[in-house]
């Protein structure tokens, strides 16, 4: 928040010594210089803990196959394709995708009469933390596609 006020957006570079240098040479008010410093002070106290969490994940990705098959999907990283497999299950439950998408709550709800069908937003159905994630890899798959 301090450094879009500040007019800086670097994203992940913020973050590295390069980032973080030019952020804590920003001149602040003395409120928003002490906001500064409380905030990087969580982040170094958080980083270490971040670190150990990703290698737990990675980790159990590597013992699972059906994971890594997922993850060649653009946009589907450990996080995703985990939750993926621990949410669903064996896919051979479900007869086909749209099941799957169903399930997920990735499918518009429909209120139809008669003749008229009509499709609204998407039903929100099942585990949003799933739900999210699949949107997130969609979105950062089409940021990367040419």
């Amino acid at each position: 928040m301090v450094a879009l006020n500040e007019g800086l957006r670097r994203k992940k570079a913020l973050w590295r010594p390069a980032g973080r240098h030019e952020l804590g040479s920003l001149a602040l008010a003395p409120w928003a210089s002490r906001r500064r410093q409380d905030l990087l002070d969580l982040l170094d106290q958080l980083t270490p803990k971040i670190q150990e969490l990703t290698q737990a994940l990675e980790a159990e990705v590597e013992k699972r196959p059906v994971t890594r098959r997922l993850m060649t999907h653009p946009g589907v990283g450990p996080l995703t394709a985990l939750a993926f497999e621990l949410v669903l299950g064996t896919a051979e439950r479900f007869h086909c995708g749209k099941q799957i998408a169903s399930y997920v709550g990735l499918v518009p709800e429909e209120e139809s009469s008669g003749d008229r069908r009509r499709l609204g937003h998407i039903s929100k159905q099942g585990n949003s933390l799933l739900r999210f994630l699949l949107v997130e890899a969609a979105q950062v798959t089409v940021r990367s596609q040419p």
